[in-house]
């Protein structure tokens, strides 16, 4: 199978109307049926508003996808803010009201319970501490469609690193996930991702954001107006990028997980 033919993208008219185009096009329903749980990972680096987050109204687009299909299983949104508290980040952003519906948990990856988890052949987290919940359903990877001053993107896979709890993985500075530029952040991306599956990525392309990830950086003009879904991250990521204007053999993480594959 092409790449480009495992990856959906959908002109962006509304989250409630394109939300269910792209999924309707993954055929998601079908793949849910036989799921316990539901768990979505947004990126909220910072209370920013969107393009340097991820939109709350595109997760409260895929809740209702799943809602409206009658498929009522718990559903939990983590994360683990950089740049703030996540509680901050919730608030700020509206995500605070996803909490309020009916099995939809919001959960701060610094109050989750851990688990240990061990690797010989990672390259950078030979045992790792991540959030017990998140292994326990299905797990979809929301970030917004964004360029990174390090990393060159910050797509689906390295929305990972907002899993790795504070307590463990701060204090390199005052970044609360600060430890992957000590262990070199592409590593941390690698290992991440071979730690945890992602079943599906979402990428919100309303309006993308160019030459840096944080609060401030430059929109797109003009706005992608995209949504773009995938059941392979790598594909999703590799599509974004390019759709960012990067070749993704130049983005080291991705160049390292097409290597390996």
């Amino acid at each position: 199978m092409n790449e480009n033919d495992q990856v959906i993208i959908v002109k962006f008219e509304s989250y409630e109307y394109s939300i269910k185009r792209l999924l309707d096009s993954l055929v998601l329903k079908e793949r849910l049926e036989s799921v316990k749980k539901v768990i979505i990972k947004p990126n909220l680096l910072e209370s920013a508003p969107p393009p340097c987050t991820t939109d709350v109204n595109c997760v409260l687009a895929v809740i209702n996808f799943i809602r409206e299909n009658g498929l009522n299983m718990p559903i939990t949104v983590i994360e683990g803010s950089g740049g703030c508290s996540t509680k901050k980040s919730f608030n700020f952003l509206g995500y605070e009201k996803l909490g309020k519906i009916d099995g939809v948990k919001l959960l701060d990856v610094d109050d989750a319970e851990l688990i240990r988890l061990s690797n010989d052949n990672a390259l950078a987290y030979r045992e790792i501490y991540l959030p017990a919940e998140a292994f326990e359903g299905f797990f979809i990877s929301i970030p917004a469609l964004k360029d990174h001053l390090i990393t060159g993107v910050t797509l689906g896979m390295k929305n990972l690193i907002g899993l790795l709890p504070e307590k463990y993985y701060g204090g390199y500075w005052s970044y609360k996930r600060s430890d992957v530029h000590r262990v070199g952040i592409n590593n941390a991306i690698l290992d991440l991702n071979s730690y945890l599956k992602i079943d599906l990525t979402i990428i919100d392309g309303r309006i993308g954001q160019q030459g840096s990830h944080l609060p401030g950086g430059r929109e797109c003009f003009p706005k992608k107006n995209i949504l773009i879904g995938s059941y392979d991250v790598l594909a999703a990521d590799r599509r974004a990028a390019e759709i960012l204007g990067h070749s993704p053999g130049s983005i080291t993480h991705l160049k390292l997980l097409s290597e390996m594959k």
